[in-house]
């Protein structure tokens, strides 16, 4: 069927227009600064929904930015490292800053920073929500435990619909152990950036509480303690549940990490070693003590050791001796709801021993890191031919030196490392700021087919950072002050064997993206992404299979409007199209918001209605969503239907405040949603989840 044919697409246009008329007008007032809200989903919606992320929790990739809207950090302090947290700064930005500060003396306004050539205005106003030029001392060590700040938060969260692993069957038994109901609980403490603690209690829906596998009430908990600079010598100490990330993240990267975006230029990993753990993820953190010193000027020292038992699925061998058993693969899911997750709960334990020395001179830097993973039993994956190389045995070393350097406007920076086989990686790259409207990056990375590594997350296609020859353009163009124009451009190839591509691939990936604003009360932007890779055809049955060339196309007209200082209306158009040997299928989605925050009220809400059509998986389009404070959501959809939700945020008291979200997600074509014990029967799926938030 012709794609402008189907029935619900005349529908789409109808909507979007009328969304546009309504925004047409644009000399109705705003407010002079954009929300830590707004900035927040921004960044979430550029790196995480490019990247096809469905579910992100951000309570330890943002933690820094609430924490210096909150106590603003001082400009005229502040370490390479501390802006870098502000996620919309690039490191050419960063380094202009610090040179100003140096060559210049301290600023006396903040007014002075339309001094500094690389800052546009829009940045500065984004950076004025979290930064300030007063001398203000953090607290001393007497008023650490008494004057910080506490926050609570409580969460609920249910799908009002049964789903097949809560029903009962004849003898009154269920797939899952537990209720369909999510609870959370998480306390924090911060005394400005000296001192941080808090934990973390967290039961999935399903999953028992007070019994069973979870007699000790909820089925995961995570602490921490944090401290910065509680001594000359010690710049931080985190006691608990840690992240850890050296250089550029081929060897360990637990954090946030970027990778092919909206924000073309954003290639470069953070490269604060440590930082305290407060998500929900039961797998991807450290757990025991580690540090960093400061050795001399120049010199730092990193030194970490971990501790902890994971879920994994085991398996014993008679054959071989009695009782021998092996680990066949880990459970990062972190769901324990029936018999079998159950019995796989902390059956691995994990120790990692960590290490970084940093050399930091006016130039920039360069650190030689190492990593140690010692298994209690021997890791043996499944033998499908694309796994030859994974890591296997109990006990993995890893190595790096990475660097960071800046001549001028350019930073070159990279990193090159090596696992205990012989397998090796390195990635180099470059960011250019050629004018004040101009950046450039450059990636180039080669990662052999046999390294190995767990927690990786570099630059790169493949989520393992192995078997990988690649390069990556990407360029930022700001025209004026309403025009943007970005773009990438990045191809790579593989020598082996992947996941449902049975030979060695190739590909490439290209998007533009053009951005017209006007003093941010009215934004549009038209995107374009282009992917052609490889991938085994569906349904060949051949035990050896060819791979064939499919091309993904995928279109976006965004825009947004500022009706008043407390009104923004939001809407979108976005159609995907797939084709491999000949066959065609599409997916079109469109949706319009309305938010709503009116000064000095105690409340403020988000509605969102979209509809989509999208013919399968393939054309699957991913939607950002706002939603409960250090959480949001990026679903994709497939198949025919619409989709609305309703977030409300009300403050109860002076400390407390009550959120909630519901959504619907309502079929036209399928009467059953989900499969297994996921499997609702029906064609509706609603979610409720609430979060009570106390700060004393």
């Amino acid at each position: 069927m012709d794609f402008c044919m189907k029935p619900n697409f005349i529908t789409y246009i109808k909507m979007f227009c009328l969304v546009f008329l309504l925004s047409a007008d644009n000399n109705i007032a705003f407010g002079q600064t954009d929300s830590i809200d707004f900035i927040i989903e921004r960044i979430v919606e550029q790196f995480v929904e490019s990247n096809e992320i469905t579910d992100f929790d951000n309570n330890t990739a943002f933690e820094k930015l609430y924490d210096y809207n909150s106590r603003k950090l001082n400009i005229n302090r502040a370490s390479y490292n501390e802006l870098n947290e502000l996620f919309f700064l690039n490191p050419m930005e960063i380094n202009s800053i610090i040179r100003h500060r140096e060559e210049l003396g301290d600023l006396l306004s903040l007014e002075e920073l339309q001094s500094i050539p690389t800052l546009s205005l829009e940045t500065i106003k984004k950076m004025v929500l979290f930064i300030t030029v007063a001398e203000k001392s953090d607290f001393d060590v007497n008023d650490l435990l008494s004057k910080g700040k506490h926050q609570t938060f409580l969460k609920y969260r249910r799908t009002i619909q049964d789903r097949a692993g809560f029903i009962s069957d004849d003898n009154g038994e269920a797939n899952y152990l537990g209720d369909p109901n999510y609870l959370y609980i998480r306390h924090r403490y911060d005394a400005g950036r000296r001192l941080k603690y808090g934990f973390t209690a967290e039961k999935d829906q399903g999953e028992q509480f007070l019994k069973g596998a979870s007699k000790r009430g909820f089925d995961f908990y995570s602490g921490y303690i944090y401290l910065e600079n509680i001594h000359p010598k010690v710049k931080s100490l985190v006691i608990g549940d840690y992240n850890m990330s050296f250089g550029q993240g081929l060897i360990i990267n637990n954090g946030f990490g970027y990778g092919k975006s909206a924000f073309v230029t954003g290639i470069k990993r953070s490269i604060q070693p440590l930082r305290q753990y407060s998500s929900v993820n039961e797998a991807l953190f450290f757990r025991g003590i580690a540090t960093t010193l400061k050795l001399s000027k120049n010199f730092e020292a990193t030194l970490a050791y971990s501790y902890k038992n994971i879920s994994g699925n085991l398996q014993s061998d008679t054959l071989i001796d009695i009782g021998f058993e092996r680990i066949t693969s880990l459970q990062i899911s972190g769901l324990h709801r029936t018999e079998s997750e159950a019995s796989r709960k902390n059956t691995v334990t994990q120790q990692n021993a960590g290490a970084r020395l940093t050399f930091k001179s006016k130039f920039g830097s360069i650190s030689t890191n190492s990593l140690l993973y010692l298994f209690d039993r021997p890791y043996e994956r499944s033998t499908e031919s694309y796994r030859r190389n994974q890591f296997t045995g109990s006990q993995l070393i890893l190595g790096s030196i990475d660097y960071d350097f800046f001549i001028k406007n350019i930073n070159i920076f990279g990193e090159v490392a090596a696992s205990d086989n012989g397998g090796t990686a390195m990635l180099t790259s470059m960011l250019l700021g050629l004018d004040k409207r101009l950046d450039l990056a450059l990636l180039y990375r080669n990662y052999s087919e046999d390294y190995q590594s767990l927690e990786s997350s570099a630059f790169g296609e493949s989520t393992n950072n192995n078997d990988e020859n690649g390069m990556y353009f990407g360029t930022e163009m700001r025209f004026t002050d309403q025009f943007k124009f970005s773009a990438y451009y990045d191809l790579w190839q593989h020598d082996w064997l992947k996941f449902r591509t049975d030979a060695p691939s190739d590909g490439f990936e290209t998007f533009a993206r053009l951005d017209y604003t006007i003093k941010r009360k009215f934004n549009t932007y038209l995107q374009y992404r282009y992917v052609t890779k490889q991938r085994n055809v569906s349904g060949d049955e051949n035990t050896i299979r060819t791979p064939s060339d499919y091309h993904l196309h995928r279109v976006r007209w965004h825009l947004s409007q500022k009706i008043d200082k407390s009104t923004e209306i939001r809407a979108r158009s976005e159609l995907s199209y797939f084709n491999q040997q000949g066959v065609t299928t599409r997916g079109s989605m469109i949706f319009a918001d309305i938010i709503y925050k009116p000064l000095m009220k105690s409340y403020s809400f988000a509605v969102r209605y979209g509809i989509f059509d999208v013919d399968n998986f393939d054309n699957r389009i991913y939607t950002f969503e706002s939603d409960l404070l250090y959480e949001y959501a990026i679903p994709f959809f497939q198949n025919r239907g619409s989709r609305f939700y309703f977030l409300t945020k009300y403050r109860i008291a002076r400390n407390v405040i009550l959120e909630a979200k519901y959504s619907n997600t309502s079929y036209e074509n399928i009467n059953e949603i989900g499969s297994g014990n996921e499997l609702i029967l029906g064609n509706n799926r609603s979610d409720f989840k609430m979060q009570v938030r106390i700060s004393f």
